[in-house]
Formats: structure tokens, sequence, C-alpha cells
């Protein structure tokens, strides 16, 4: 049995095994002494690189910064900075003055700003710097002065001004969280924001990353977060809840902007606007070219706004001209409106409700405002609205609507329950005016043109209708003799239409079942009397002031028909030159057969003479009247005609025995009880009454039916044209 004994290790295995083992550990030992060099290294760097840089911060700012850190740490293997507690203070105001009015005066904090994946190679060939990642936790801005004077540098761009020589810096992302900012420059901060988050992915700080068309501002894409705005911006104070904003998304919204006029509500006639504004949101933003100035998006959504506006006294300037220093060009698809609400403090009021718009293809630049065809850039509008109104005459009537309906490329433009009331009594309106003046109520169930030219109205200031259609009116005229003749020229006759300092071109009005109703307190009786037309159709013509239209030869050609108190049929056609200087015009006219009696409500207590008895069978007018008279003949058939005057002073039947003998003798002596009498003929009434500038139109029709009629039953002609012409 052999006895096992160890064996010692050859020679070749001891050359094999030591040389491998010493080399280990060689390495383990370089490793340590490294790592303990790149740590002291370390530790001997990141306090030196703290103050190199607060250093750096005071040198170049020349003292008007102040650094602090609270701690800097290095990172070799990730290739990182880490900074904690960043404080950067400004120095004392006066290094700000002179020289330093190119600075802002501000205060930063941040909590940590943190970069990773830094290229130091880059870095010392002064080639494009690699980050990969830079985070900004929580940086709190507060600016106490803006610069008052320009930096020679501001204008170069940031590619141009990188430190070290570089040739660019690009970021893979830069990371904002929780930013707070504010603007102030006393007590109360005139910008604040209460949360800020923004993430930029692909940052190329580089002259090639300037020329890339598909970059923002060096970006491939910002994503934005702001909650809590709040600013003062010329006299307004504008709260805006939060904002968020995607470049990617091509989208930007608004949620819950407020904008209110302060207490000083700034320089006197300055404008003035109250707004509320739940959401806006703006889709299909084209941001690679905003940094070409040009501005390119989708849709512009306003969702409920609420708008009060006062204009200031002088006009601004257009809208792309207020434009013009930041955009060549701004183009939407669409702009859209809904629910809104709209206010505008002037003295006609003006108030709308429940607006629904939306306008299609806007242009707003230069080319956009010169183009004819276009409505305020777009190339078409379309809206809805619900109650609206404003004052006329102010504030002496109330017109108001109930619902609007408009479309620019039809032409059409519609109103429902339309509705012209006084905000005074007869009475008031007179003494207020301190003359007559009508009462007139007009209610319209609807009222719609059709081929109106918006581009002409909105661009060239012309009235350009192909016909208007009113249904249904019904009117109200309330006067009160009680009260002096207006001194001025009435504006109401054809002519004034020619006096218009905007072109009007209508080609057709059309007027349905058409009622008026008139009424009116006279001074000699103290009562008042009334009429009605009634069923009234109509058809005006060729209303414009064009001259190449509106002649002598081509004049407004208007047609009604329709009842006097429901129980006269009547027709009228009337030529109404309205260029002529003289204002030449002429009516025919037909009454159909009807009791005279129907008169009375009207003659009884207006002129305290009444129609006792009489049927009229059948009446021609013709008249034709100027500035200075209307002359023409009345051929009236009637018989049993019987006039009875009545006494201001009298009983229950408002006679006294002078108004007896007066009616007797006049239905004797005066009056023809027939026309034309048996076996005779037909005794034409002559009309001739002067014609008051300072009454309407359509009190010199008035005049010329009375002055007719009277001389048709009997009264001579000087007589006829001074009962005519009395007030």
């Amino acid at each position: 049995m052999s006895t096992l004994l160890p064996v010692a290790p050859s020679a070749e295995n001891a050359m094999t095994v030591h040389p491998r083992s010493n080399w280990l550990k060689w390495l383990v030992i370089i490793l340590l002494v490294l790592g303990g060099l790149l740590t002291a290294a370390s530790l001997l760097f990141d306090p030196w690189l703290r103050r190199k840089l607060e250093e750096q911060v005071a040198e170049r700012s020349a003292g008007r910064y102040q650094l602090q850190l609270a701690s800097l740490h290095t990172s070799w293997w990730r290739r990182s900075v880490r900074l904690r507690g960043i404080h950067l203070r400004p120095g004392p105001v006066a290094r700000f003055q002179g020289a330093g009015g190119q600075w802002p005066r501000a205060t930063l904090e941040v909590k940590e700003l943190f970069i990773t994946g830094i290229g130091v190679g880059a870095l010392l060939r002064h080639g494009v710097l690699p980050i990969g990642h830079l985070l900004l936790d929580t940086p709190r801005v507060q600016v106490l002065s803006l610069p008052t004077t320009i930096s020679p540098n501001s204008n170069k761009p940031l590619h141009e001004q990188l430190p070290f020589s570089l040739e660019g810096i690009r970021v893979g992302a830069l990371e904002v969280r929780g930013l707070e900012a504010s603007y102030t420059t006393g007590r109360q901060p005139l910008a604040s924001l209460r949360r800020g988050d923004v993430r930029l992915q692909d940052i190329l700080i580089s002259a090639a990353g300037a020329a890339d068309t598909q970059r923002i501002g060096y970006a491939a894409s910002i994503e934005a977060r702001v909650a809590g705005v709040i600013a003062t911006v010329q006299a307004h104070q504008l709260a805006l809840a939060a904002v968020q904003f995607s470049s990617q998304a091509h989208r930007l919204t608004l949620d819950s902007l407020g904008v209110v006029p302060t207490r000083s509500g700034g320089a006197k006639g300055a404008m003035q606007v109250a707004l509320v504004l739940p959401h806006l949101a703006l889709t299909g933003l084209q941001t690679a070219d905003l940094q070409r100035r040009q501005f390119r998006a989708d849709s512009l959504l306003f969702e409920r706004p609420r708008i009060t506006f006062k204009p200031p006294t002088i006009p601004p300037p257009a809208l792309h001209k207020l434009l013009a220093p930041y955009f060549d060009r701004v183009q939407l698809a669409h702009a859209v409106v809904t629910h809104g609400q709209g206010t505008v403090t002037i003295q006609r009021a003006p108030k709308v409700q429940e607006v629904m718009l939306s306008g299609h293809n806007l242009r707003i630049d230069a080319v956009g405002a010169r183009d004819a065809s276009r409505v305020y850039y777009g190339q078409a509008w379309t809206a809805r609205t619900g109650a609206g109104g404003l004052l006329l005459d102010a504030p002496n009537y109330r017109l108001a609507y109930q619902h609007m309906s408009l479309a620019t490329h039809s032409g059409l433009l519609q109103l429902h329950d339309v509705t012209l009331v006084p905000t005074l009594s007869p009475a008031a309106l007179n003494r207020r005016k301190h003359h007559q003046s009508p009462h007139l109520t007009v209610r319209l169930p609807s009222l719609r043109l059709l081929g109106l030219d918006y581009a002409a109205l909105a661009n060239r200031k012309m009235l350009l209708v192909r016909q208007v259609e009113a249904r249904h009116p019904r009117v109200k005229v309330a006067g009160d003799g009680r009260f002096a003749l207006n001194p001025e020229n009435s504006v109401a006759t054809p002519d004034a239409i020619g006096k218009l300092p905007f072109r009007v071109n209508v080609r057709q009005l059309r007027v349905t079942d058409c009622t008026m109703h008139f009424t009116y307190l006279s001074p000699q009786s103290g009562r008042v009397g009334s009429m009605s037309l009634n069923r009234m159709q109509g058809t005006i013509t060729n209303i414009t002031n064009d001259p190449r239209r509106m002649t002598n030869a081509h004049p407004v050609v208007a047609r009604v028909s329709g009842w006097i108190q429901n129980q006269c049929h009547v027709q009228a056609t009337f030529w109404l030159p309205l260029l002529d200087p003289q204002g030449r015009h002429r009516v025919e006219g037909t009454f159909g057969a009807a009791p005279i009696t129907m008169l009375n409500s009207i003659t009884q207590p207006c002129r305290l003479v009444g129609f006792k008895s009489g049927q009229v069978k059948h009446v021609f007018v013709q008249m034709r009247a100027d500035r200075r008279h209307i002359e023409g003949i009345m051929r009236a058939q009637y018989a049993d005609l019987q006039l009875t005057f009545l006494a201001k002073d009298g009983g229950a039947d408002h006679k006294n025995l002078l108004s007896k003998v007066k009616s007797k003798l006049v239905n004797v002596v005066v009056i023809r009880d027939e026309n034309p009498r048996r076996r005779g003929t037909l005794k034409p009434g002559y009309i001739q009454s002067r014609r008051d500038l300072r009454l309407s139109v359509f009190s010199l029709w008035r005049q010329g039916l009375v002055s007719g009629m009277l001389n048709s039953i009997g009264v001579p002609q000087n007589m006829a044209q001074k009962f005519s012409e009395a007030e």
C-alpha cells in the first residue's frame, strides 16, 4: 500500500499562475488608485467649480448679480452636474443705472438644476455640445424692473452668443417643473404666474438649428402647461386660470380668461373691455411657420364669451396693422364663436345674446384687407343670434329683435320679431325734444334681406340689396298737437335718401299685410282722433341714390293697396325721383266704395267736423308735388253727404246752438250732397296746398287729399286750401 505524498507544482505551472494573479492584483490596485484620485479630484473640483460659477456671475454682470449655490455635485460616471439651492440676487440699484439699463433687475431661486449626459469631449473640441437632459425644478423668478435700453447683443441670435466658442449645444430634453414668476415695480405685481410646466424636446442651438424651418426656437417640439396667470395690461386686469400648448398636437387652449378695467380706467377716451371667456381653443397651428412671422391655423374657437366693450374716442388702427409688428400674415381656416354675448357701452348701447358666429378662410394682412370680395378679412361669414337690440335716436327709442341670422356668401340677412318701441310717452317725448315728434311703435314678425352685398357694405360703405321683405308689420303713430312744430326741416321726405353720405341701392322692397294705426291729440278739442290702414300690400322698386340708376325717367316706383278703416279699399302709385333738387314727385290713387262716416274717428276730435251721412262710390286722385306745394285733381263720386259741426264747449253730443246753425247753413248753401248730381256731370275737386318743409311728405299728401275732398264737396278752393294747411 503506497503512501500518497503532496506533489510540488512544476516550474511550468508556477510560470502560468503567478503572473496572472499579479496582473489582476495590479489592475485592482490601479483602479482603486484611479478611483481615489477621481474621488479626490471630484471633492476638490466641485468646490472649485462652485466658487468659479459664483465668481463668474459677479464678474460678468459687473457686480449687478450675486450667485449663491447651496451645493454642487458632479458625476464623472454619469457625466452630470447637480446644483441645489440656487439663489441669484441683484446687487445695489445703482449698478443697474447707466449702462446697466440694458439689464433686467430680478431675483431667481431654483430648488434644483440637474444636467445629465454632458459630452465633455465635444466641449473640449468646441464642437456641438451634447446634453442628454436638463431639469429645472421649482424655479421662482421675480422681475423688479425691465431694461430701459436695448443691448447691442439683444438682436444677435442665441447661437451666436454661446460661451467657449462652441459650435452649438444640443439638448435631448429640457424640462421646467413648477415655475413661479412675477413682475412688480411696487407693492402690487403687474404680472404673476402661479405654476408653469414646460418640456422642450431635441433642442439644437446652432446655425443649423436656427435654419431648420421645422423647429420652434431651436426646439423640435414644445409642451407647456400654465396655471394662475394674472397681469395688468393697458389699464386692464387680466386673469387666466390655465393654458395648455402642444406643438406636436398643433393646439393651444385657454381656460377661464377674465379681463376687467382697473379702477383708474386708463387715459380719458381709452378703450375699455370687460371679458369673460370660459374656453378658447386654437387647433391646427403651424408652429414651424411662427419663426417666419407667419401665423397659420385650422380653427380658432371662442366658447361662451361675455364681453362689454367701450370703444376708444379715437378709432384704433385696423386689425392687420395691429398685428403687423408680430406677423406678416395671419391665416385661419375657421373662426368660431359659440353662445356669445356682447354689449357696447356707447350712446346707442347695442346688445346681443346667444351669438353663434363662424368665419371661413380668414386672411388678416394688407392683402386680405384690400381684397374687395372679403368681409372683415373672411371669404364667408355665417351667424345666428338670440335677442339683440340698441337705442335709436338715443335714448328715445329701443330697437330690438328676438332672432337674427346672416350668411355673407348668399347675401342673406333675416330678423324675427323686430320691435321699435319708444322709451317715453308721446307727451314726455315732445317735452324732451321741445317740439312735436312722431311717437312711433313698430312690430315686425319677419324682416328678410336677399342679395345683400356684405363686401360692399364692409369695404365701400355701400348698401346694395336685391330685395327686402317685410311681413305683417304693425305700426302705431301717435301725435300730440299741443307742442310747437319742429323748427328744423323734416327728414321724412323722398329726397332725404339722396342726401345720405353713403350709396344706397335697394332694387325692391315688398311689404305684406301691414297695419298702420294713427292717433292725434288735438290742441283744439283736447281729444284724441284715430284712423287705421289695414291689410296693406306694397312693392317699391329702384330705391337708390346712385345717379346712374336714379333719374326722373327712372324714379322710385311704389305701388300700394289696402283698406282704410277696414272699410274702403285703396290703391295708389307713387313716382319719386329721389335726386330731383326740387323734390318733385307725383301720386295717383283710387278709393273704392265705403261709408264716408268712417272718417269721423279722425275728423270729429281733430277738426270738430263730422259726417252725418254719406256714401263714397269711387274716388280718383292725381297729385304733383315739390318742395313748395302740392296740386292736382280729385274726382269723387258720392251720395247723401251731410256734414255736422261740433263745438269744443258743447254738451254730451259736442254741439251747441252755433254749431247746429252752422251745420244747417253749410249743408244747405255750401255742400254738394251728391256728385254727380242727377242728370249732371261730375264736379272735380282741385287740389292746392302749400308745403311746410317742417312737416313730413305724408303730411303733404294728407293736405292734398283734404284740399281735393273739400273742393269736391263744394267748399271754395281758397277755403279748402286754408283748411288743409291748418295744423
